[in-house]
């Protein structure tokens, strides 16, 4: 009981197709007579296989044939004094076999006298299958016993080696050459300027078999190039928008933009032979041309917390581009702002800013995530006040260096504030806007890294605030704003009272009366100062006109 009987197939390994038609029955007096599995034979034997997935254990043996050849099987795994009875049903018949005192071929074969199998190559039987269907070959010790295993094979009139299967084949689109397509999904489909993307195809046909006849056919819009080329080996740069490559299970194709100058895009179609198997979108941004300033928020002087640029990329044609980080001009650095570094560079795709330690964790939380802005962070030093300085980038093409002044601020922190509404009457149910307004020691907005002093020292008469004041909440340009939502008819205070400055709390009054009939003296004096002018100037029409008349 040391060996088995095997079927292995000459063409690769695959699996899906074959079925166990039936469990092994356990069985006390069965002899080691093994799994089956299609023999190694490369000569005319078992080159019709589509594929193979055998994998030497009972009820996992997969296969697919083609009909009208002859498959053989291989093994050695009958124990000397024992009996092997194989049987074989559909499109097939035994055609010869090689066991010891065994017979021509036939339904029944008996082995009595098999060696313990402690030889490579032993017993082995060949069968022909006759025609499309299924073919099931089991194995059993008895004939009265239930199988040691039924193998079942799907046969087919032809294994369609070129034909391209959406189910075992794939295409994805990478930035890099290594690896193989692993599966449909893409993992770059932009590219910035000068860079090149890759469309990696695996081909395979129905039965999971690498195809390799026929010819991959791709053509490109709007100018772009293409090369086909080898996994893992850059291609050169293609010359022309049409490519084509005999076909084989992996393949490479290079593809590159008409320019670089301005971003463009190209829809790449693939095709084997005259089916189309991917269809590709791919977009390529031009050359970096100028650096835009999109928005500067104020450190603070004499502390580490520091101020921060967000800045954008954009090519000739006005386009925002990604692009490496912009530098900090060292000629441009003054005793108010010393440097800047670079926290995000402008990306693909959306990522936070990471300004180990040099930036609030109340401003970085503010920037969030991002795509295709890049962040500087700036260090602030000596006294309160604005200071420009300027940012640098090489560009990814031509090497050109272009620069952007940045105009930013140092100020204080928070010495000073004041409170305003945006209106001094409100109706029951309106919403007010409350600002804080902050200023530092010198009399600047305070530094945009400020934060509220403390939670809830917002209090509104006559209402309550949307949304409550807490530490965290940032001044922007100084300033500081809630809302309010108006509740309570009368005169009251909105109180704001902030720590850690010489204003201790400020104030700001306002009124609120019902939406229908609440009116005020001074709206009533109006209204009849206007009916008594009305009145006046209609007497002085009546007058003019009896005049008139006389």
């Amino acid at each position: 009981m040391k060996q088995r009987i095997a079927l292995v197939a000459v063409t690769a390994l695959t699996a899906g197709l074959f079925s166990v038609v039936s469990a092994p029955v356990a069985n006390a007096a069965v002899p080691a007579i093994g799994d089956v599995d299609l023999s190694a034979s490369t000569a005319i034997l078992n080159v019709g296989v589509c594929s193979n997935g055998m994998t030497n254990a009972y009820g996992t043996s997969v296969a697919t044939v083609r009909s009208g050849a002859d498959y053989q099987f291989e093994g050695t795994g009958i124990d000397a004094g024992t009996t092997m009875y194989a049987t074989l049903t559909g499109p097939a018949i035994f055609k010869s076999h090689t066991l010891a005192n065994a017979g021509a071929g036939g339904a029944t074969l008996t082995a009595t006298t098999l060696t313990d199998g402690t030889t490579a190559v032993g017993d082995l039987i060949v069968i022909t299958v006759t025609g499309v269907g299924t073919v099931q070959l089991a194995f059993g010790d008895l004939s009265t016993n239930a199988p040691i295993d039924i193998i079942t094979i799907t046969s087919v009139a032809a294994c369609a080696n070129a034909a391209w299967s959406s189910s075992y084949s794939f295409v994805m689109v990478d930035d890099a050459t290594a690896n193989n397509a692993t599966s449909n999904v893409d993992d770059a489909l932009e590219a910035t300027a000068g860079a090149s993307l890759y469309i990696k195809t695996q081909a395979n046909d129905a039965y999971a078999t690498a195809i390799t006849t026929g010819t991959m056919y791709a053509s490109a819009t709007n100018g772009a190039v293409l090369n086909y080329g080898a996994i893992a080996a850059t291609p050169l740069k293609g010359t022309g928008s049409v490519a084509t490559v005999t076909a084989a299970q992996h393949k490479l194709l290079r593809v590159d933009p008409a320019q670089t100058a301005t971003t463009s895009t190209t829809t790449v179609t693939i095709s084997l032979g005259t089916t189309v198997i991917a269809t590709k979108i791919l977009t390529f941004y031009g050359e970096a041309a100028t650096i835009s300033i999109d928005r500067v928020r104020t450190g603070r002087t004499g502390s580490a917390s520091s101020g921060y640029v967000l800045y954008t990329y954009k090519d000739s044609g006005g386009t925002t581009v990604p692009g490496s980080a912009a530098s900090f001009l060292a000629t441009s650095a003054t005793t108010r702002i010393t440097t800047s570094t670079s926290a995000k560079a402008p990306t693909f795709v959306a990522a936070a800013p990471d300004a180990n330690g040099i930036l609030d964790a109340g401003p970085e939380a503010m920037i969030g995530s991002t795509t295709k802005s890049g962040v500087h962070v700036y260090t602030c030093g000596g006294s309160s006040g604005t200071q420009t300085f300027t940012l640098a980038a090489v560009t990814d093409v031509n090497a050109n260096v272009i620069t952007a002044p940045v105009n930013a601020g140092c100020n204080g922190s928070l010495a000073t504030y004041t409170v305003s509404l945006d209106k001094a009457a409100y109706k029951i149910g309106e919403v007010a806007t409350i600002t804080i307004t902050g200023k530092d020691s010198s009399g600047n907005p305070v530094s945009d890294n400020t934060t509220q002093a403390a939670d809830g020292l917002v209090s509104v008469g006559g209402g309550s605030l949307t949304r409550a004041a807490v530490t965290a909440d940032l001044f922007t340009g100084g300033v500081r704003t809630y809302q309010a939502q108006m509740t309570t008819e009368g005169t009251f205070n909105t109180v704001v009272s902030l720590t850690g400055s010489v204003t201790t709390s400020a104030t700001a009054a306002y009124t609120v009366s019902t939406s229908t009939t609440s009116v005020s003296n001074a709206d009533v004096l109006k209204s009849i100062v206007s009916l008594i002018a009305s009145i006046n100037k209609q007497i002085q029409a009546l007058q003019k006109l009896i005049l008139a008349r006389r």
